[in-house]
């Protein structure tokens, strides 16, 4: 009987066991191939309505080998977060870490996180609306946010500490104010297909938050009872006798 002749490409590739390298590579490769197609779907459309069986098509793969890889949708849709937003959390870590300044820092995370808002802000959404609050506590994303705010927390708290906010601030409510605000930002402008100049937009909301938080001194606070007594005294006027 005639050997059958193997393609000298096919040979060149044949690793142990007779399977080519290129397989092995390939079957390496399919893990984030299949996150790449998911986040592609997730970005142009939400996660609410994408199925596994359109995202294994989309990395021209069974859907029982995304199964393989990925435990249920729940679990691709995470790993995709994970992915999105541990690049982001990283480089925001190592730029945060020279800057010792208040000012300096917040205005450095209003624009990175105004920057990821305008570069993706699909996943902004998925991760808000979608994801956030369904079997979130526990998971690696849960995990990377916390890590995360950490850092914004350690900033606020570094600027109590400095003096360069009121001793009285807390710290959740200024996170939360900051980050309620540049998602509100977000919204009326990138996500709604206006321009904005980040920069600019950040330094002012910055500059205007820290107005507000900024610390009190002897002469601020004899002003406000000033005020506060005189607007006591014409609410008693105001009263029968």
């Amino acid at each position: 009987m005639a050997r059958i002749a193997i393609p000298p490409a096919v040979m060149d590739d044949a690793g142990e066991g007779g399977r080519p390298v290129a397989w092995r590579r390939r079957k390496d490769r399919r893990a984030p191939e299949i996150l790449e197609r998911a986040r592609a779907l997730i970005e142009e459309e939400g996660a609410a309505d994408v199925s596994m069986a359109r995202i294994a098509k989309a990395a021209g793969v069974s859907e029982a080998t995304v199964y393989n890889y990925f435990e249920n949708k729940q679990d691709l849709v995470n790993q995709v977060l994970r992915a999105w937003a541990q690049p982001f959390i990283d480089t925001l870590t190592a730029e945060l870490a020279p800057l010792t300044e208040l000012r300096s820092r917040l205005v450095l995370i209003a624009i990175r996180y105004l920057r990821s808002m305008e570069q993706t802000p699909r996943l902004h959404r998925v991760f808000y609306t979608e994801i956030r609050w369904a079997n979130y506590r526990g998971s690696e994303i849960h995990k990377l946010n916390n890590r995360f705010v950490r850092s914004i927390m350690d900033t606020i708290g570094h600027g109590i500490v400095q003096g360069e906010l009121d001793g009285a601030t807390d710290p959740a409510m200024f996170r939360d104010m900051l980050f309620g605000g540049l998602e509100h930002i977000a919204q009326r402008t990138l996500f709604a297909g206006r321009t904005l100049d980040i920069e600019a937009e950040a330094a002012r909301y910055v500059d205007l938050m820290l107005l507000g938080a900024k610390p009190r001194t002897a002469t601020d606070m004899t002003s406000e009872l000033r005020r506060l007594s005189a607007l006591v005294d014409r609410l008693e006027r105001r009263l029968p006798a």
